[in-house]
C-alpha cells in the first residue's frame, strides 16, 4: 500500500481532502454522483467504505484507550 501523505501529517492533509469532497458534494447535491466517471464511481465507493472502516476503527482504539486510561485510574 502506498502512503501518499507523512506520518506526521497525514490527518490534517487527509481532512483538508474530505473538506474539499464535502463542498464538492454540498455544492453539487445529486449532480455530483451524477457526473463521476466509471473510475470515480468506484473511488467514491471505496472511500464510502473506507470511512465506515475508520469509524469502527476509531470507535475501537477511542474505547481501547479509555479502558487504558480507566486502569491506570485505578
Amino acid at each position: 500500500m502506498s502512503y501518499p501523505n507523512m506520518s506526521y501529517c497525514m490527518c490534517e492533509n487527509t481532512l483538508g481532502a474530505m473538506n474539499q469532497l464535502m463542498n464538492a458534494m454540498n455544492e453539487e447535491g445529486p449532480r455530483f454522483l451524477a457526473e463521476l466517471s466509471r473510475t470515480e464511481r468506484r473511488s467514491f465507493q471505496e472511500l464510502f467504505d473506507a470511512c465506515e472502516n475508520f469509524m469502527i476503527t476509531a470507535e475501537e482504539l477511542k474505547a481501547e484507550r479509555d479502558e487504558i486510561h480507566y486502569n491506570t485510574m485505578e
